[in-house]
Formats: structure tokens, C-alpha cells, sequence
């Protein structure tokens, strides 16, 4: 199977809930073909701590 197409995304982790969204998105868009239904996608994985998403819990701050 040749690759035809790519796609990359750009987030701003400081706004990530965690709620995986832009993951669901991305697969339904490039696995609705016939035989791709098992295409593999690289998780990251969001929890509270050090690093990245940084102040989660401060939710005042996007309103």
C-alpha cells in the first residue's frame, strides 16, 4: 500500500483537558477507508505532573 498522504498537528498543550478529542477526530477522518480500520496512531499520554499540559487545573484561566 502506497502512502499517499500525511498529516502532522499542531497543539497548545496548556489548553489540553485530557479529553482526546484530536485524537478521536484525526482517526475517524484518515481510517474511513476499507482497510485501514487498524491504522496505528501514536498516543501521548496526558496526566497531571511535571511537564506538559502545565496549570491543567487552573480552568479559570481560559474563560
Amino acid at each position: 500500500m502506497r502512502i499517499r498522504a500525511q498529516i502532522g498537528m499542531v497543539l497548545n498543550l496548556d489548553k489540553c483537558i485530557g479529553c482526546h478529542t484530536c485524537s478521536v477526530t484525526c482517526k475517524n477522518v484518515w481510517t474511513s477507508r476499507d482497510g485501514v480500520e487498524y491504522a496505528w496512531f501514536n498516543n501521548v499520554e496526558t496526566k497531571p505532573g511535571l511537564g506538559y499540559p502545565t496549570d491543567w487545573e487552573n480552568q479559570a484561566r481560559w474563560n
